[in-house]
């Protein structure tokens, strides 16, 4: 009697023991969202359409770093470059009126050099 007690006690503590499977399925299914800088000048866009824009690209899984002001010159946009490039990045989404475009130009020359493969698409609105 006491084997058949010992053998429901561990049929009912199995259970508790076993791996939880639907955690390590939902942490399998977490992808990290993959960082984007747009590049623009924020006085440009109304409020709205910023956020509308930004909200739409976080929709497909980026992470969205607005970079840009008023009066960008194209020699300021190269310098901030290697800071903007520390978090890695995947994209660069350039607004011809932040620096115009030759600012697109220097961009994808600086990138060139440094010997990386990320696309800058020019945006349009």
């Amino acid at each position: 009697m006491q084997r058949f007690l010992s053998l429901l006690f561990v049929l009912f503590l199995a259970p508790a023991c076993a791996p939880n499977e639907q955690a390590s399925e939902a942490e399998a299914v977490a992808v990290v969202a993959r960082p984007i800088v747009l590049l623009t000048d924020a006085e440009t866009w109304s409020e709205v359409g910023l956020k509308q824009y930004k909200d739409s690209l976080e929709a497909k899984n980026y992470r969205v770093i607005v970079s840009g002001f008023t009066g960008e010159t194209v020699g300021d946009l190269v310098a901030r470059l290697p800071w903007l490039l520390q978090p890695g990045v995947d994209l660069f989404l350039y607004d011809s009126a932040l620096a115009g475009p030759a600012g697109a130009d220097s961009l994808r020359a600086y990138i060139g050099r440094m010997n990386l493969e990320i696309p800058v698409q020019e945006i349009k609105r």
